[in-house]
């Protein structure tokens, strides 16, 4: 039985609109997945509900200062994401006893440090569009502000597009905020070298998905990974007629078939 919740607050600046999280009841491993930076869960919706309509159990919640106000992210901290998706993991893990990590681009970096952790009941592990290093037009001056040591404006960039996508028909499907806060799109630049020092302790099989049109996180994150993770079990496949939010782009029913054959190993 599939349960939706969409949050109707005052003063939302949001692109798209449809429900924000997904909850599926159904089988393990329960698919707990987070969304990406400013997004939520619809950024990766037509994979999950592939994952729900084979009857898997899906948990994919809001991430602190997501899908409400975006003033209210630009506060949020990479700790504050983690201990959030912490907490829907262990969950799953009481309800389930087995669940699998999936994360997009931001989430993509919170599954990977919890992963890291080796926690039980994690069956797998699956990266979207690895956001463990960023393209040039935010890392540099990202770059720069670190070496600086300068503060942080409190300050917006407005998105012309909802997301990165090669098929314009995938922005339909976003639900985002219509700017990047600037402080909580720091948080995102920092974690990568600390997710990155990680990945080694990552031991779990691993399903690593990428579009190579991706202008936000470069595919050569996915083989970067796949090169440095503590498991011998890693897939990779790299999709050449998407960008960034591959779950929803031009291949994303190759996307749900890969992770569902992937998925199909995992059964006990």
């Amino acid at each position: 039985m599939f349960r939706n919740r969409a949050q109707t607050l005052r003063h939302q600046r949001m692109m798209g609109t449809g429900e924000r999280e997904l909850f599926a009841d159904g089988e393990a491993p329960c698919v707990v997945a987070f969304h990406g930076f400013g997004g939520t869960a619809a950024e990766i919706r037509p994979l999950l509900d592939s994952i729900a309509g084979t009857g898997y159990a899906v948990d994919a919640a809001l991430l602190a200062g997501h899908g409400t106000r975006v003033e209210a992210l630009q506060a949020a901290t990479f700790d504050a994401w983690l201990a959030g998706a912490r907490s829907r993991m262990r969950l799953a893990h009481e309800r389930y006893g087995r669940f699998v990590l999936l994360g997009f681009s931001m989430g993509s970096l919170v599954a990977m440090e919890l992963a890291s952790e080796q926690p039980p009941g994690l069956a797998g592990l699956v990266v979207l569009g690895c956001a463990l290093t960023l393209t040039a037009p935010m890392s540099v001056p990202f770059g720069v502000w670190q070496r600086l040591h300068l503060p942080l404006p409190d300050a917006y960039l407005l998105k012309p597009l909802a997301g990165d996508a090669v098929d314009p028909a995938a922005l339909d499907l976003l639900v985002t905020y219509d700017r990047h806060p600037i402080r909580a799109a720091y948080e995102v630049y920092r974690a990568g070298p600390r997710v990155r020092a990680l990945v080694p302790r990552i031991t779990c099989p691993t399903l690593v998905l990428h579009g190579r049109q991706d202008h936000v996180c470069s595919w050569k994150n996915a083989t970067w990974l796949a090169e440095h993770l503590g498991s011998h079990d890693v897939d990779v496949r790299i999709f050449e007629r998407s960008a960034h939010v591959v779950a929803c782009d031009a291949e994303r029913g190759e996307v749900a078939r890969e992770t569902l054959r992937w998925l199909g190993r995992l059964a006990p």
